[in-house]
């Protein structure tokens, strides 16, 4: 069973405060053209394929009928490298950041024809990184992302504003809009990451990759979520239980997150782990900053 979930964040730098607001059931291809099964399995019909990504957006606009707002959303390359993704962030005025595959197209230029020749064609964003004047006159810029226990989080990153490759008109064609693709490299290990943005021309790059990285937050509940709660711990037959075994695992979670952050906040400053001004509990008026996506 492979599930689609929404994950809150605070993203406070040491007495974070995370959970999840909504789970759903991935049903691939092949149970959704097996309708006996998914009945034997008391999936509703209702249930059917959809493409993560798609999952995500009405995941993220439920939240948002439902009066949440965020100030940004993460995530990796699967949600990332669909450029219809971004496109359906824009239409619900939401602004993002996740990372991007290397082949991922995009224009850094717009092509001065609409051809389907190689020279007017999209370009891979590892190629454009490595080779577009708006790269390569750029020097590497260091920025400390988060300080973390063993030491600062450090990355080189470069920047320019790219066109997406749009196709929803059957014709590839490039944005009219411009997105951020920024290049991360790691200064010890060398390993390279692409991020894309649909941020406003104004947003700062220290805010942006701030939240590409928190993404860590996911990883750690999920990490808790297994070891404490039994999240990943389960034997179901049928998609009733498995959504109960979910929900009553980040009923858990949830309370076992408020009650971390207020113990935390009831400690002075100067106590080691302290997150300090604790008691603030988000709700549908203040969740805010940061929503993440995982599959």
């Amino acid at each position: 069973m492979v599930g689609q979930h929404l994950l809150y964040t605070d993203n406070h730098p040491s007495n974070p405060f995370s959970c999840v607001l909504a789970s759903d059931l991935y049903l691939p291809k092949s149970w959704d053209e097996d309708r006996q099964r998914c009945r034997r399995a008391k999936i509703p019909d209702e249930v059917t394929y959809r493409p993560k990504w798609q999952m995500a957006l009405d995941q993220v606009a439920e939240a948002q009928r439902n009066g949440v707002r965020f100030s940004w959303l993460t995530f990796d390359e699967e949600y990332g490298g669909v450029p219809m993704f971004w496109f359906c962030l824009d239409a619900l005025g939401q602004r993002g950041i996740g990372e991007a595959r290397k082949s991922f197209l995009c224009w850094p230029t717009l092509p001065h024809y609409h051809s389907s020749q190689k020279a007017h064609a999209a370009r891979r964003v590892d190629n454009v990184c490595r080779h577009s004047p708006a790269f390569t006159k750029q020097r590497w810029r260091r920025l400390t992302i988060k300080d973390a226990t063993r030491g600062p989080v450090v990355w080189e990153v470069k920047t320019a504003r790219v066109h997406l490759l749009d196709t929803s008109i059957g014709v590839p064609q490039p944005t009219d809009r411009k997105y951020w693709l920024i290049v991360a490299r790691h200064p010890a290990t060398q390993e390279i990451k692409y991020f894309v943005s649909n941020a406003s021309a104004s947003a700062t790059l220290h805010e942006m990759m701030t939240v590409a990285f928190a993404r860590w937050h996911v990883e750690k509940w999920f990490e808790r979520a297994k070891q404490e709660a039994g999240f990943g711990t389960f034997e179901v037959r049928t998609y009733r239980s498995l959504i109960r075994h979910w929900l009553c695992s980040r009923m858990v979670m949830y309370f076992l997150a408020a009650q971390t952050q207020r113990l935390r906040g009831e400690k002075s400053a100067d106590y080691a782990g302290a997150g300090g001004g604790g008691g603030q509990y988000p709700g549908i008026e203040d969740l805010e900053p940061l929503a993440a996506l995982v599959g």
